[in-house]
């Protein structure tokens, strides 16, 4: 029911952004999408005929991908971190029983691949309906500056949603990257797109991700703050709440996971430093941390590098990770960590459950220890409401100590976080296997219900997926099946 639900919410969404985009971009049939009639492109030359139109057409994109289909919660809270194994979905009657065991063919589990690749896909056409004929539009601007941002923040997000689209349905680097994987599309057009291989896929990732950087190098004062308030943003607060946006550092943050993900730790730590030595991202304060009531910060907001905000992220957090007089539906609809699982990923028996991603994050709900890091309050700020991180500060730390080749100082990264989090620093004499345990053991601490860990899994090629039922982990689980109609007819 709760599916159905949210099915008619999407298709009302999706009625709500034809007010943007103009009705045939999202629910015509293909013929008149591209219909290239005088009273099409009337249409077309009205909606870009002003910035205005740029900027409400940029909007949608983000609100698209913010969406339960993308990363709303497939690609952070739900489908990715079930792959996983971070929750307990070994009953029969779960709702992720099916996905947990990679069941791919299931026909509730294939539906919601379909579904991810679809509105991805979706939202990479109104990326390209955005850019298509943008340099000749370059006069509606009111400023350079706001040219290049809008066409900059375009291009991150293109290169962002391919390149999670080819760590889902492509092979990993350390695998067979030569092998056919998705299409990159870069223009706005229905004809079919060749297939490239994943080294393919993230050499255009990283074209596009370094021309964005150009364009938002030329105003880097833009993203030097939070700017919660708006002094940048003019009258309709464009330029506002940067961090919810793709913003500059988010590129760099970008380029340093890519380069990572290629094994170019070269570039992965020049990249990574860059966000760290910025200035612009701190870690939470123990005070902060001790928050109640209005500025409850349990996602650590500070730490933002780039995050969405995500509308019915409260409807979802329910869902999954309360359990109360109003929401007590059956466990196989909840996202449950076992208390001893969870007592084990953040090492409490050795004494760190000061830590604050354990003691502030894990929550009683009628009982029941659930993940509290999406709970929505009714007195909650809205600074920090409804937002999903995609790319935190503690991740460059991450990318910066598995990349520095000098283990010292590879150490120094991690402590870094670990300082931040009240647990006690390593030793630097450790030696490198212990340094990407170590590194490992953070992603599953900092990265719970943000999709990262399988991702993780998947770059390093590992046979076990701690918890899982199926083993070795191969490129059968590791790689998504195309959906059907992308086998049947192309793209």
């Amino acid at each position: 029911m709760k599916r159905i639900i949210r099915l008619f919410k999407s298709i009302r969404f999706e009625y709500q952004l034809l007010m943007v985009f103009a009705a045939s971009l999202l629910f015509c049939s293909c013929e008149d999408y591209l219909d290239v009639s005088p009273s099409s492109e009337v249409k077309e030359e009205e909606l870009f005929s002003d910035e205005q139109g740029y900027k409400d057409a940029l909007y949608g994109v983000y609100q698209k991908i913010s969406e339960n289909t993308v990363y709303g919660e497939n690609l952070t809270l739900g489908f990715l971190d079930v792959l996983a194994q971070q929750y307990d979905t070994r009953s029969s009657g779960h709702l992720f029983f099916e996905t947990g065991l990679y069941q791919y063919q299931d026909i509730d589990v294939e539906l919601r691949i379909a579904e991810i690749w679809s509105n991805m896909y979706t939202a990479i056409a109104q990326i390209n309906f955005i850019l298509k004929d943008i340099d000749d539009n370059r006069s509606v601007f009111s400023s350079e500056q706001l040219y290049n941002i809008v066409k900059g923040e375009a291009l991150g997000l293109r290169a962002l949603l391919h390149f999670d689209l080819v760590r889902m349905f492509g092979s990993s680097p350390v695998t067979s990257s030569g092998t056919s994987a998705i299409p990159y599309r870069d223009e706005f057009s229905i004809k079919n797109v060749a297939r490239l291989s994943t080294d393919e896929v993230l050499a255009r990732c990283e074209q596009d991700l370094l021309q964005s950087e150009t364009l938002l190098s030329v105003y880097p004062e833009m993203d030097e703050i939070r700017n919660p308030e708006g002094e940048l943003g003019g009258a309709d607060n464009f330029l506002a709440f940067r961090q919810n946006r793709f913003n500059y550092w988010a590129v760099k943050g970008l380029l340093a996971r890519l380069y990572l993900y290629k094994n170019d730790k070269p570039n992965a730590l020049i990249y990574a430093n860059e966000v760290i030595n910025s200035g612009n991202f701190r870690f939470m304060t123990q005070g902060e941390f001790n928050t109640t009531g209005e500025f409850n910060d349990r996602t650590f907001s500070y730490e933002h590098v780039f995050s969405l905000n995500v509308n019915e992220l409260r409807l979802t957090s329910d869902d999954y990770f309360r359990i109360s007089a109003t929401n007590s539906g059956s466990f196989n609809e909840k996202l449950i960590v076992p208390e001893d699982k969870v007592e084990t990923i953040y090492e409490v028996s050795s004494g760190y459950g000061s830590d604050p991603r354990y003691d502030k994050l894990w929550q009683y709900s009628q009982s029941v220890l659930m993940h509290a890091k999406f709970w929505q309050e009714d007195i909650m700020s809205p600074l920090i409401s409804n937002l999903m991180p995609l790319i935190r500060l503690s991740e460059m730390y991450y990318i910066a100590a598995e990349s520095e080749p000098d283990i010292p100082a590879a150490v120094a990264y991690l402590n870094k976080v670990r300082n931040a989090r009240f647990i006690p620093e390593l030793p630097t004499t450790i030696d490198a296997a212990t340094l990407d345990n170590e590194i490992f053991k953070e992603y599953r601490k900092e990265f719970m219900s943000e999709g990262q860990l399988f991702f993780y899994y998947k770059r390093k090629n590992s046979e076990n997926i701690i918890d899982s039922q199926i083993s070795p982990i191969t490129n059968e689980e590791y790689v998504l099946p195309l959906p059907v109609r992308e086998i049947e007819f192309g793209n």
